[in-house]
């Protein structure tokens, strides 16, 4: 295989044992990842996880150390191909966005760098506006300054499309907005998606992003320790995801520390005051969970059996599994891992 072009032409992103890090130091662990072309992806994890040292990677501003990545099929190494093939959507609108211009002029400055005529730039700007509910020539006109947050996040969204990339990448598209919002710009991105067949890569804290996407990616203390559907993640939690909600009408700490010592009690999640989500591996085992609690004092308000989210599972795994499973993930991958400046 060539290490220029990627023969596995159905993959947005394949990355095999890949290093990556700054001189000496070593931020990235042997990350094995492939993303299908057309699918929206959650990047996430804690800070200092790894996550943005790996889209840098992705976008061809940093070059692994070891092991090969391409984006759009093309080695990373080849950084103007490789960019000339992405769009990409920053945090700050500032940094993406001139504010004495309007929408179209903003669309005319950064198509023009691609060597698109201009009306086709207009056509695709008001096209793109359009999806994203802001197709008025009132908005299209208006200054950036004059702009809302939300409206000024949908003009910047615009830009990184503007050259028909394969890949758009976002980083925290959502930050900062209103709820009703963050709603508004999720459901864009997933109908931009859906209508261009662009793969769609989010980078967020905010876990809400994740409902819309066909996958999801966990970076973890430098290491990749989860990659795969969401529902698939949320399923493979006890009692195929299913919960239990239970409300206590007071709760010491004493009486938190039994809880979490009853042995059929696999997790469980503080959710609200004295509001706990309880994991077992069956509905005879919360039975015989609550008739212990009874016989203890606790006194229990109310319970339900509900379906669980990707956050009860985040939070889980980063409360039980995470931590153990990343140090043995990087422990074995700097065993393996060749020389710096040793053979790619």
């Amino acid at each position: 295989m060539s290490d220029i072009i990627n023969v596995e032409t159905n993959l947005a992103i394949n990355f095999e044992h890949i290093y990556v890090g700054y001189g000496k130091k070593t931020i990235l662990y042997d990350i094995n990842l492939q993303i299908k072309k057309g699918n929206m992806v959650a990047v996430i994890g804690n800070s200092g996880a790894g996550k943005s040292t790996g889209i840098r990677c992705m976008t061809a501003q940093i070059i692994p150390q070891n092991g090969k990545a391409y984006t759009s099929g093309i080695s990373v190494k080849n950084r103007e191909d490789v960019q000339g093939m992405i769009g990409y959507v920053p945090q700050l609108e500032y940094v993406s966005l001139y504010y004495d211009f309007n929408a179209i002029q903003n669309a005319l400055f950064f198509g023009r760098n691609y060597g698109i005529k201009d009306e086709i730039i207009k056509q695709r700007c008001q096209e793109i506006m359009e999806i994203l509910g802001l197709s008025q020539k009132e908005f299209l006109k208006k200054k950036i300054k004059l702009l809302s947050g939300g409206e000024r996040k949908r003009v910047s969204i615009m830009i990184g499309l503007i050259s028909n990339p394969e890949i758009l990448f976002l980083d925290e598209p959502t930050t900062g907005l209103d709820p009703h919002l963050r709603i508004e710009v999720l459901n864009f991105l997933h109908k931009i998606n859906k209508k261009y067949g662009t793969t769609i890569m989010i980078v967020s804290h905010d876990l809400e992003c994740v409902d819309y996407c066909d996958q999801v990616i966990v970076f973890s203390e430098g290491v990749l320790v989860d990659s795969r559907k969401p529902r698939n993640c949320v399923e493979s939690l006890p009692n195929k995801g299913f919960g239990y909600e239970i409300t206590f009408e007071e709760l010491s700490i004493e009486q938190e520390e039994i809880l979490s010592s009853i042995k059929k009690l696999i997790y469980f999640l503080h959710i609200g005051r004295n509001k706990f989500k309880l994991f077992v591996n069956s509905n005879t085992d919360f039975v015989e969970i609550v008739q212990i609690l009874i016989q203890k004092g606790f006194k229990i308000k109310k319970y339900n059996k509900m379906d669980s989210t990707f956050l009860d599972y985040f939070r889980i795994m980063s409360k039980y599994k995470y931590p153990a499973i990343s140090t043995k993930m990087k422990h074995d991958a700097k065993i393996k891992q060749p020389k710096l400046n040793g053979e790619n």
